[in-house]
């Protein structure tokens, strides 16, 4: 015989759960209204690319486009998986890297700083500079 509060949850982890929920959604609602939006309309942007070797490359596009991963991998620059995070970015301009191999990984730069968020999420600017250099380490 089943004793009639087995199934029932502590006051206390329900109450937690509610608030985890709660925590989330927030979290969500302040990330979607603070983060950056694009510019609108016709924007003149360039990437450089730093290769294993120390090689460069810069390219210039000419996009109506709002965020960087898509206007790279519509261009064929950038190549990669999708995860729960968006774009995970492994080939840059025909360079795979192999973390495996050399510890190396894409690291993503806008305006000569480390980028906040991936590739998908990054807002295009009119001028902007965004850079891939490959890293090891």
């Amino acid at each position: 015989m089943n004793h009639p509060n087995a199934s029932k949850q502590p006051p206390q982890l329900r109450t937690a759960a509610v608030l985890v929920c709660v925590l989330a959604l927030a979290l969500f609602a302040l990330w979607r209204f603070t983060r950056p939006e694009p510019a609108e309309g016709v924007k003149t942007v360039t990437v450089e690319v730093v290769h294993s070797d120390g090689t460069q490359a810069e390219f210039t596009y000419q996009t109506d486009l709002a965020y960087l991963g898509e206007l790279l991998t519509r261009e064929g620059l950038i190549s990669g998986s999708d995860s729960a995070y968006g774009l995970f970015v492994d080939t840059v301009d025909g360079e795979t890297a192999d973390y495996a191999a050399d510890g190396g990984w894409w690291r993503l730069t806008c305006g000569g700083e480390d980028a906040e968020t991936g590739a998908d999420s990054v807002p295009l600017e009119d001028g902007g500079v965004y850079g891939w250099v490959y890293t090891t380490g």
